[in-house]
């Protein structure tokens, strides 16, 4: 006879990752018990103590298969992302590993929040979450199947918007545009209309001089047209800006920019 608590891990094993009160909530229909912490007592504890949930945080596990060794399991970083707050998404490089596009993988997940529901950074297993405050947690944000789990991920469309916008949040210039030179399936209306609702000409700047230096660089960014990029730079203003700060520079006379010499060498190598 299966046991309340095999039948509790079983409920809970197709999740991967989940949260205490997803938990209860199996519990309380496997058992009809309402009592957090006598379920956390009677259930939660023994299933740590076999090695069958592994502790992320407070209130979070990893739910290990029979043939998953706890001292070497490595939990999903997507799904812990995904479990931390309700309001979120993953952005800027996560968003850009999830897409497989990614020139290197990072050990910091990012996960987007409100300033209201900010957490601590923690880290698990070698992995380490990271807020990012954003205020707006919807826009050019999609719902994506992933494990049989529906998480919350930028658009191809905000992450590349987001990643030029704060590209420390994307590895720095040269791991962004390497990355994003493999990112396909950029659809530029979309891009367009998140940039007027983002109202910073700096960053129609920014988007519009590197869509130009990628549709040179990569067969992903060959549609972006001349008429494109017109409409981007219809809102760019009049006043000269850099494109980052420091060193040597030149001046990009159709954008408005200064751009560190060199700058299109970063993209060599890929």
């Amino acid at each position: 006879m299966v046991s309340k608590t095999e039948k509790l891990y079983l409920e809970v094993l197709p999740l991967k990752v989940v949260t205490f009160e997803e938990i209860v909530d199996k519990a309380r229909k496997i058992a009809a018990l309402k009592d957090p912490e006598y379920i956390y007592r009677k259930y939660v504890r023994k299933l740590v103590e076999e090695g069958k949930l592994q502790r992320v945080r407070r209130g979070l596990y990893a739910v290990l298969s029979p043939l998953e060794e706890p001292g070497k399991h490595i939990p999903d970083r997507f799904l812990i992302g995904s479990k931390i707050r309700d309001g979120y998404y993953l952005g800027y490089h996560t968003a850009l590993e999830f897409y497989g596009s990614a020139y290197s993988t990072y050990s910091e997940v990012y996960v987007c929040v409100k300033n209201k529901d900010r957490f601590d950074p923690f880290q698990c297993r070698g992995l380490k979450f990271r807020p990012v405050f954003v205020k707006d947690t919807d826009m050019g944000v999609e719902k994506k199947k992933y494990l049989g789990q529906g998480i919350r991920v930028s658009s191809k469309e905000r992450t590349f918007i987001d990643s030029l916008h704060r590209v420390q949040y994307a590895g720095g210039w040269e791991e962004c545009l390497k990355s994003l030179q493999g990112m396909g399936g950029l659809n530029f209306n979309n891009t367009y209309e998140y940039l007027l609702k983002y109202d910073n000409e700096l960053l129609f700047r920014k988007v519009g001089f590197v869509l130009e230096l990628l549709r040179n660089t990569s067969i992903f960014y060959e549609h972006i047209d001349d008429n494109m990029l017109s409409k981007l730079q219809d809102n760019i203003g009049e006043n000269p800006r850099y494109l980052t700060e420091g060193g040597t520079v030149t001046f990009n006379k159709k954008w408005l920019l200064y751009v560190p010499e060199k700058f299109e060498e970063k993209l060599r190598g890929v």
